[in-house]
């Protein structure tokens, strides 16, 4: 069943950390500060990251009925889902993936942050 704005919203909403604030002037939705998702404003779709070029243009070519880009996106690693194709299951599932790469990048940074410094060579 399609979804709404409103309902988008609300589950986006839902993602455990998730907070909305301004993303290029836009309203968006975050998790731990990094961009999660936001509804389109002029487009009947949701913005979603998908973290990288070739996961994106898999999706584009797996599915055009439900994803697609515009010129704006096309250089970017985002793609739009139409909400008229959009279901409440595929939605959680597509904000799950992205909630994942936030968080591995997360702990990612903190491991790199945490590594001891290497001690320097000082030739004895």
């Amino acid at each position: 069943m399609p979804l709404t704005r409103a309902e988008a919203r609300k589950i986006a909403l839902s993602v455990e950390g998730a907070t909305e604030g301004p993303y290029f002037r836009k309203p968006a939705i975050f998790v731990a500060e990094k961009f999660l998702t936001r509804i389109h404003t002029q487009e009947e779709a949701v913005v979603l990251n998908i973290g990288s070029m070739e996961m994106r243009d898999m999706m584009l070519e797996a599915e055009p009925e439900l994803f697609y880009i515009t010129d704006h996106y096309k250089n970017f690693p985002y793609l739009l889902a139409r909400l008229s194709r959009l279901d409440k299951a595929t939605l959680k599932e597509l904000l799950g993936a992205r909630l994942l790469q936030i968080q591995a990048k997360a702990k990612k940074k903190k491991k790199k942050r945490a590594a001891p410094a290497k001690k320097k060579f000082t030739g004895r």
